[in-house]
């Protein structure tokens, strides 16, 4: 008989499992397997889907309640034209932030492409760098290095080191006052659960990465793609999106 593996879990992985149980109970299950995981090399079929309903990027992220909770990454664009939604937990969501953000924000730059980024998880880590980005958004930092920064934080969290902790300790970095942090902090978890919730129920979730892009000529007609394996390949895939 295959023996139970629960007795080798640490108290914080027990917790984390039980998390992503009820999350996927009361209505994550569309987040699923894959996008816990991440996505490399596999994506959806080129010739994209298109996200349902009506609305611009904006429009929907205003509709969702989650636009505050957001971190705009091109200051000075108001309309945006990309969304890009991860977790602190998917290995392809680091690699992207640390290869590929940056390279994306000179193109979209360049382009004229407003760029925003929404945070989900399961895990009570990835819950965490939630709640932070919330507030380190609020940071006078340049959003590359906000984003950068939540990740970081989100890998301190995996440790096991308390939220307060972390949320002090990269907070004082970003500049944040003392006040700003436990404003921070002093969010339930249920608000945050909350509005992972309303992101995936608006944005659907096959994997993450996940990026929506709106049409150049119908920014009603959002384009979505998950993965990372490149900037090469993530500009050529946007690129397709823009005008398909």
């Amino acid at each position: 008989m295959r023996k139970s593996n629960n007795k080798k879990l640490s108290v914080r992985e027990r917790k984390e499992a039980k998390q992503m149980r009820r999350m996927l109970i009361i209505g994550g299950g569309c987040f699923g397997v894959a996008a816990a995981a991440g996505i490399g090399a596999t994506f959806l079929d080129p010739t994209f889907p298109v996200l349902p309903g009506k609305g611009t990027l904006d429009d929907r992220l205003t509709r969702a309640g989650i636009d505050s909770h957001t971190l705009d990454l091109t200051p000075g664009i108001d309309a945006k034209s990309i969304l890009i939604i991860g977790t602190t937990d998917c290995t392809y969501c680091r690699s992207f932030v640390e290869d590929g953000l940056e390279k994306l924000l000179a193109y979209a730059k360049a382009a004229g492409l407003g760029v925003a980024y929404a945070p989900i998880g399961l895990s009570e880590s990835s819950l965490g760098s939630t709640r932070l980005l919330a507030g380190f958004a609020r940071a006078n930092a340049a959003p590359a290095e906000i984003l950068k920064t939540v990740y970081a934080a989100g890998l301190d969290l995996r440790t096991g080191r308390a939220l307060p902790i972390v949320a002090n300790r990269y907070g004082e970095e970003l500049g944040l006052a003392e006040h700003e942090i436990n404003k921070m902090l002093s969010e339930s978890e249920l608000d945050v659960t909350s509005r992972i919730q309303a992101t995936m129920r608006t944005f659907p979730i096959q994997g993450t990465p996940m990026f929506f892009v709106a049409n150049d000529k119908a920014p009603e007609r959002i384009n979505m793609f998950s993965g990372w394996s490149g900037f090469s390949s993530l500009r050529g895939r946007i690129d397709a999106a823009r005008i398909a």
